[in-house]
């Protein structure tokens, strides 16, 4: 379900707080998750919440899995800074959170690794990137605006490739750009190709498909594709609403 993460919204960092809901639909299973997020900002600091949950058969299959990521941190020149992020998974009657406190200064990353209220593990991460994968999506606007235009842009968050956060992010053009406006019915957005080198589902590659709004930035549509070598896992926007 983590491509409901990338689903969330990312705008103005000059608004206060943010809410938006999306769905996840899976072939002829219909739909087989729901997201909640959150982003609250102030001038200094920020925090992104969002929530997914499995519905109906896949509720079933994953003995009723319940996701959440969650980026703490600090903003500075309209860049999202990341302190922590969060990661919990409750599966059945069991409960899984890794907490991951980045340290820029020293350019590293710990993560301490709980199940079950017991802690685990408390590691050194074998590589430090300056973003987790919301900051990442939320700062894009500003890292693009800075770039000279590529065919791809690369990126390192935690949450991207396993061995170094490595994200890949292209603009579909031609005869690909043309394939994936007809799978989102032709939307109006910026359509954009993440490669996240980490597989989202099993059987699939880690790469995302998104239409974003771009007079806000708020990811409007997106797909994985070829999950479980079945089908596309697509999913949208179904309510937003902006608090000042």
């Amino acid at each position: 379900m983590r491509i409901l993460l990338l689903f969330i919204l990312a705008l103005s960092l000059n608004a206060k707080t943010m809410i938006a809901s999306y769905y996840a639909k899976y072939g002829i299973f219909g739909t087989i998750a729901e997201a909640n997020a959150i982003y609250e900002a102030n001038e200094t600091n920020y925090k992104i919440f969002t929530e997914s949950k499995a519905l109906g058969l896949a509720a079933t299959l994953s003995k009723h899995m319940v996701q959440t990521y969650s980026s703490i941190g600090v903003i500075k020149d309209n860049i999202l800074i990341p302190n922590a992020y969060i990661s919990t998974r409750k599966k059945g009657d069991d409960f899984y959170k890794r907490i991951y406190l980045f340290d820029h200064k020293n350019k590293k990353i710990i993560r301490l690794k709980y199940k079950n209220g017991k802690l685990e593990a408390n590691e050194t991460m074998p590589y430090y990137t300056p973003d987790d994968v919301l900051s990442l999506y939320f700062n894009l606007p500003n890292y693009l605006k800075k770039l000279p235009k590529k065919e791809i842009y690369t990126f390192y968050a935690l949450g991207g490739r396993k061995s170094d956060g490595k994200v890949d992010v292209t603009f579909p053009k031609g005869r690909e750009l043309e394939k994936v406006k007809d799978t989102f019915d032709n939307a109006k957005g910026v359509y954009i190709k993440a490669n996240l080198y980490n597989k989202v589902f099993a059987g699939d590659k880690g790469i995302l498909y998104l239409v974003i709004d771009p007079k806000n930035w708020v990811t409007l549509k997106g797909m994985v594709k070829n999950v479980l070598k079945i089908g596309d896992l697509k999913g949208g926007l179904k309510d937003f609403k902006l608090i000042p």
